[in-house]
């Protein structure tokens, strides 16, 4: 199993103007016991203490302690370090780190709090730069639905910045650190001394590097500051210093977003730049106002990709060469887009302006990872589209170029030539293009989605695959695709060793769930996976008792394979 790349706290030093001196290094507890907690590592160290991973004895789990520096033992420091334990205990919610207890052991203050394992936005941005546009927009959704669920209950974060969010493994989002708290309705938690400006100053909001009264827009300001640079991959501001950096933040005016990524929807761009009004009455006044406007992005993006699968001309698109960029594993980037293109539609030319619509398909993905949007809760008007027309076929972003493939005179048609006519190098285009050219086909199109799982799987890219079960989950196919959905994402967690989820999943009222498989091609998918996982053994150092429950798990999906041909022959 790979090891995580950044615990669940973050480690940045906060900014003192008055201050220069570094802080003093502990003692490394590695080995020791506090409590009930076994230390294991030291993750990192910060301005207030150290970052360890640990396990809570008790409950057997992993847990992330941060432990306060010796030397911070004025009453101001430990407000401080005990405000975010307050803070936090207060917030449940899925994107929120949660704390498990606040403790003290031999004259050491901790917070044990929940280990995500995964990394962190800003080593995601150095290793792998700017996400792609389906990515962000579910980044930013989820960051946002955070902010505001502390927004809520009055709590202001301070301190949002890419190193506070962490990605998990499974693409969610989840906001660290409330260290920097302040709770609005609760002075003992309002901390900050005069002469002391706490947070970091790359994202830091115009009033608190003032200095003066911050609420909630605040943070909504950071979360703008930290949508630019994810986006823009740079941060609106550079400075030499700490104080001439926050105080750009306080004067300047940032470069457009629409100047560094021309190809974004001109939308993104506006709510972006809004977020980072100087003035706190510029900005959205509440998260949930700015989730609103994302909302109404991904839906224009998806009435988009409608327009463009079922044969409309669409102005304000990207032209073909562009569509060839989009690879959710690609490190290359698209820099400038500002050249208009021309098509034709009809007969006619029709100017296209280059945006960031070529990521259209892959929108889907961005549409609410961790929710489940079924077609009633789609919104009753999509920009005017026919009610009766179907959304585009989620699949359609994993080879955005799959009209190349020629088009046969039926589903069926469509699909054996898929399976046997195309090279392999063409095949994922080539089972795109069943539900591209028959979306409305549900039968053929739930075929093509099993083997372009299983060509995603024979080619280990756990990312795609992760996405795609993200995309049926969240789109109208999900009701007859649920079953396909969740083996998906058994073949992803397959990819990285994960035996356990596999055989978890099946061996389940004795192999109730398997017995629940009717389609073969599913099945047989499965199969294909346990067999991947067996031969893996050695490499992820699988158990002897994880491999025998595989072949347990293998004996049962071929039984049932045999049972559903059975089935097929005698009717």
């Amino acid at each position: 199993m790979s090891q995580p790349d950044r615990t669940s706290a973050s480690t940045d030093t906060p900014l003192n103007w008055g201050s220069a001196t570094p802080a003093p290094r502990a003692r490394d507890l590695t080995g020791a016991s506090l409590g009930d907690f076994q230390v294991d590592k030291l993750l990192g160290r910060g301005g207030m203490g150290e970052v360890y991973l640990a396990r809570q004895i008790s409950l057997n789990r992993l847990v992330a302690l941060k432990v306060l520096r010796p030397d911070l033992t004025n009453p101001t420091y430990l407000s401080r370090f005990e405000a975010e334990a307050w803070s936090a205990a207060k917030l449940n919610h899925p994107n929120i780190v949660h704390i498990y207890s606040l403790g003290i052991f031999e004259g050491l203050r901790f917070i044990a709090m929940e280990y995500v394992q995964g990394t962190n936005l800003r080593e995601y941005l150095i290793k792998k730069g700017t996400p792609d546009l389906a990515v962000s927009l579910s980044i930013m959704r989820q960051a946002g639905a955070a902010v505001g669920a502390a927004g809520e209950v009055g709590l202001v974060h301070r301190d949002i910045k890419p190193e506070n969010l962490l990605l998990t493994k499974k693409g969610q989002v989840k906001v660290a650190d409330f260290g920097l708290c302040r709770n609005l309705d609760d002075d003992r938690h309002h901390v900050t001394q005069p002469g002391v400006t706490m947070g970091t100053p790359l994202y830091m909001s115009p009033e608190q590097a003032r200095g003066q009264a911050m609420d909630h827009r605040s943070d909504l300001y950071s979360l703008g500051v930290t949508y630019y640079h994810m986006l823009a991959g740079q941060p609106p501001f550079r400075a030499d210093n700490a104080l001439a950096l926050a105080m750009k933040h306080v004067v300047d005016i940032p470069i457009d977003l629409s100047v560094h990524r021309p190809d974004l929807p001109p939308e993104l761009c506006k709510l972006v730049m809004k977020l980072m009004a100087k003035a706190p009455a510029d900005r959205y006044q509440s998260a949930a106002e700015m989730l609103r406007d994302l909302s109404k992005i991904r839906e224009s993006l998806q009435v988009s990709a409608l327009a463009t699968a079922t044969g409309f001309a669409v102005i304000d698109t990207t032209p073909r060469e562009v569509f060839s960029l989009v690879d959710a594993n690609s490190k290359s980037k698209s820099k400038s887009h500002t050249r208009p293109a021309i098509t034709v539609a009809e007969g006619r030319p029709v100017l296209v302006r280059p945006r960031a619509l070529f990521l259209v398909g892959a929108a889907f993905i961005g549409l609410s990872l961790g929710a489940v949007m079924g077609w009633s809760a789609r919104p009753k008007d999509l920009l005017g589209v026919d009610q009766s027309a179907r959304p585009a076929p989620p699949a359609l972003w994993i080879a955005p170029d799959w009209e190349r493939i020629a088009q046969k005179d039926s589903p069926a048609s469509q699909y054996r030539f898929a399976q046997l006519q195309v090279t392999p190098s063409d095949r994922q285009a080539a089972f795109v293009a069943v539900s591209g050219y028959f979306p409305n086909d549900a039968d053929w199109t739930s075929r093509s989605y099993i083997q372009l799982a299983r060509e995603l799987f024979q080619a280990r890219d756990g990312e795609r695959l992760k996405a795609f079960a993200d995309v049926l989950g969240t789109s109208t196919h999900y009701g007859r695709n649920e079953v396909l959905t969740q083996v998906i994402l058994l073949g992803a967690a397959a990819l990285e060793g994960d035996a356990e989820k596999f055989t978890g999943h099946f061996d389940n009222s004795n192999y109730a769930v398997i017995n629940k498989l009717f389609d073969p091609g599913i099945v047989d998918f499965s199969l294909e996976i346990a067999l991947r996982l067996k031969g893996d053994a050695r490499r992820f150092r699988l158990s002897k008792t994880v491999q025998d429950g595989l072949t347990d798990v293998q004996a049962h999906l071929i039984r049932r394979l045999m049972e559903i041909k059975r089935r097929d022959l005698q009717g």
